[in-house]
């Protein structure tokens, strides 16, 4: 990803008609590098559900027996993260969409992990040549990669407190 952002930024230099130096592309690595970094280490919140004015504490709940008051489900949440995300942090993020939501508790229904598989590329070469004999032999040879990433997924109920 980075690299591919350091070629658009020749090439934009290039059609200003400007030649990128390699000491701006260095300079601005760092920051290339940081914007990535927070990119991948993020939650995704896909949250459907009724909203109230924000909440500053919100109890957390793993099983609905632990539950003592009377609560309605105001929304879901379905959280998604590469599987170098702690469930501590997805806990964290959830927690705080929570309050931001203005529910007062948090139950979690479960974890799952999985792993998503992208795209499948198939490289090929073939090759002609001659043999010791002169008859004509050709060779080919290929190779297929597959990119998968582990990922998890926490589902929860946000509650409101009667």
């Amino acid at each position: 990803m980075v690299v591919i952002f350091c070629l658009c930024l020749s090439r934009n230099h290039l059609f200003m008609g400007k030649s990128a130096p390699q000491e701006v592309i260095v300079r601005r690595l760092p920051i290339i590098f940081a914007a990535v970094l927070l990119f991948i280490a993020c939650t995704k919140l896909d949250y459907i559900g009724e909203e109230y004015p924000p909440t500053d504490h919100v109890d957390m709940y793993f099983s609905e027996a632990d539950i003592e008051v009377e609560y309605k489900i105001m929304g879901r949440i379905l959280a998604t993260a590469g599987d170098f995300i702690s469930s501590e942090k997805m806990q964290k993020d959830i927690i705080e969409k929570a309050r931001e939501k203005g529910a007062d508790g948090v139950l979690i229904l479960g974890l799952d992990r999985y792993t998503v598989t992208g795209p499948t590329t198939w490289s090929e070469t073939t090759k002609s040549g001659e043999d010791d004999e002169g008859t004509t032999v050709t060779t080919t040879t290929g190779s297929t990669s597959t990119e998968s990433e582990d990922k998890k997924q926490v589902e929860a109920l946000f509650l409101k407190y009667k």
